[in-house]
């Protein structure tokens, strides 16, 4: 084993002391490592609510931006007279004359989870070691169960922008149903259709639309998508997902709008001229080594390391 790796030989019950984090700068997850039921909950750096968007009134007065909402001449020469006579400043008393109370400043949201569940997984698995590869950026879980080793792998990539994670049984099938839970069940609605998980919605706070896809490959089976919005893999040899995430929040005042979120989710999770299509690279050490998921026209499958 990797010197530099993190194990646990239970699965995560704390999200912050426990689960296992991967992420690439946009999208960020924590792996809980569960047997019959793997936790994946993820984040995207821009689902806020808050800014611009929100709701007016006495009680929650528009956004700022942060401005002064008058002028104050004179206020930072003043702090400065008071620095030159004493030699210092107590924080609280500068934020008193420079700052103003925060409005709409909003908070961080959770995109929510995704939940592997396993069908006939036991509940106290043979050989049961999860691990974070901190060298490679590799979240692992690994057990044995009905005398078969099963094994999850899950990366973050940074050039391709996703979360890519891979199921394998040896021997024996890999089955698995794949939802998306939310503690915000009124702001979003979750499809499936054609290997595609899609959770697409808009903060009730702000008005932010988001949208993430999950789009689910295998080698031989079957993958069935539900009703209920799930999808089911069965029979299948090996079985890999690619995560995507985005909102329309962009970098221009006064709106901060920008792209609907759809329009601009990755190459890899677009559907191809010659069928399914993905590509997933993970470059670390600046591209010293390379993870790549493939399901071409020929339905080759890869998931190689180098380096």
């Amino acid at each position: 084993m990797a010197r530099r790796t993190l194990w646990y030989d239970t699965p995560a019950a704390d999200w912050e002391r426990e689960a296992l984090p991967i992420g690439n700068g946009t999208l960020g997850a924590m792996v809980f490592g569960g047997v019959a039921r793997e936790r994946i909950q993820f984040n995207e750096k821009s689902l806020w609510t808050g800014g611009p968007g929100g709701p007016g009134g006495p009680d929650a007065p528009p956004y700022d931006h942060g401005n002064w909402r008058e002028p104050r001449p004179g206020a930072l020469a003043a702090v400065q007279r008071l620095i030159d006579a004493h030699g210092t400043a107590a924080p609280e008393d500068v934020a008193a004359r420079l700052g103003q109370p925060r409005i709409r400043y909003g908070a961080y949201q959770t995109f929510g989870d995704l939940w592997l569940e396993i069908p006939g997984a036991p509940e106290t698995p043979d050989s049961y070691r999860r691990r974070l590869d901190i060298a490679r950026g590799v979240a692992l879980v690994e057990y044995t169960a009905h005398g078969a080793r099963h094994r999850r792998e899950f990366f973050a990539s940074y050039p391709d922008r996703v979360i890519a994670g891979r199921l394998s049984t040896v021997p024996g099938p890999v089955a698995f149903t794949l939802r998306h839970t939310s503690p915000r069940p009124g702001d979003h609605h979750v499809t499936a259709h054609d290997g595609r998980l899609t959770i697409r919605g808009a903060l009730a706070d702000n008005g932010l639309r988001f949208e993430a896809q999950v789009r689910v490959v295998c080698d031989g089976g079957t993958v069935t998508a539900g009703a209920d919005g799930t999808l089911t893999v069965t029979g299948a040899r090996g079985a890999w997902f690619v995560l995507a995430a985005g909102t329309d929040y962009a970098d221009s005042h006064p709106d901060y709008r920008g792209e609907d979120p759809h329009r601009a989710r990755p190459y890899a999770l677009h559907d191809g001229a010659t069928g399914h299509e993905a590509a997933v690279r993970d470059n670390t050490r600046d591209g010293a080594r390379t993870v790549t998921l493939a399901a071409r026209g020929g339905r080759t499958y890869r998931f190689t390391a180098r380096g």
